[in-house]
């Protein structure tokens, strides 16, 4: 019994993930799917839990919710991860959400019009960025661990910060 627990759990967040999904993204949902997608312009949503998937090109909103899952994307208009040890490495994001509880996400925080922002809530979270222009970091929840650097000529973040234990520092 014990062992099944995982499953079923993994197997309750997969479905879960059904209320978010809409007839305009791309659904990968399961558990320990491996995949490569190509976005196209579209928003992709990854569901369930020990998912490896690579999304190449442009994508829309990318949304990781689940358990475990290893995501790796190019290009996304916003970047949202929640549920517990998901790790999504990327290359470039407007607006990055991170929620729940030990995730691991690195990324280049990419300002347009607007700054870009990044928002984290939950605990024990792990964020590196590269800010490639103006920036908001808005961190709340407990221990929450966010590294950032700036690329050529970006200013420093505007940083807001609330909880707990939380650390937000530039990496050396």
């Amino acid at each position: 019994m014990l062992l099944r627990r995982p499953v079923i759990i993994a197997a309750m967040l997969a479905f879960a993930g059904l209320a978010h999904a809409d007839d305009d993204e791309l659904t990968i949902q399961g558990i320990g799917i491996s995949r490569d997608v190509d976005c196209q312009g579209k928003n992709v949503g990854v569901y369930g839990a020990e998912n490896e998937i690579a999304l190449t090109g442009q994508c829309g909103t990318i949304t990781v919710h689940g358990s475990k899952h290893k995501v790796s994307f190019e290009q996304g208009r916003t970047l949202s991860v929640s549920g517990s040890d998901n790790v999504v490495d990327g290359g470039r994001a407007k607006d990055v959400v991170v929620s729940v509880a030990k995730n691991t996400v690195t990324t280049t925080l990419e300002a347009g019009e607007e700054p870009g922002k990044l928002k984290v809530t939950g605990a024990n979270n792990k964020i590196t960025l590269v800010l490639s222009g103006p920036s908001r970091l808005d961190v709340g929840g407990v221990e929450q661990l966010v590294e950032w650097s700036t690329a050529d000529g970006a200013p420093n973040p505007e940083v807001r910060s609330s909880g707990a234990l939380n650390s937000i520092k530039r990496k050396k």
